[in-house]
């Protein structure tokens, strides 16, 4: 008896191992030319920001990050798939902005702020207000997503 309830077990262990994997694929219909983002929201001293953005009539959470590294960029809107961040911290004062859900853009360039203390108080809040008022923002922020 013990030696069928080992089979068994291991019987099981099998079917459960062979099983094939399954991916979830979201679809987000996010583009530069039909979106619109209406609220915004982000605190002093963090990372994090929120924005609603509506697009053929559906609402879609946004949310994003924004950093402060030692690369500025030619104008707002530029993108970037990396960024270098200094070990100098006062080095570390322009703005970049990445959206994390429901995709995840290139970093997106925002500004440059007189120093890096600067930058890391108010980065968040330039995210969040530049995807809410900015078209050209929004050009680099979902014009950066892949289909």
């Amino acid at each position: 008896m013990k030696k069928h309830l080992i089979l068994v077990g291991v019987f099981s262990v099998a079917i459960v191992q062979s099983q094939p994997a399954m991916a979830v694929t979201k679809c987000v219909a996010l583009n530069s030319r039909s979106t619109t983002c209406a609220y915004a929201s982000s605190e002093f001293d963090v990372t994090d920001w929120t924005t609603t953005c509506t697009t053929n009539d559906v609402s879609i959470p946004i949310k994003g990050i924004g950093i402060c590294a030692n690369a500025s960029a030619s104008a707002l809107g530029t993108t970037t798939t990396q960024l270098d961040l200094s070990s100098t911290a006062d080095d570390n004062k322009y703005c970049w902005c990445r959206m994390i859900s429901p995709a995840v853009s290139r970093w997106v360039y925002v500004n440059s702020t007189p120093t890096a203390g600067d930058c890391h108080h108010r980065c968040a809040s330039y995210c969040a207000t530049n995807v809410r008022d900015t078209p050209l923002f929004r050009r680099g922020m979902f014009g950066s997503l892949s289909d």
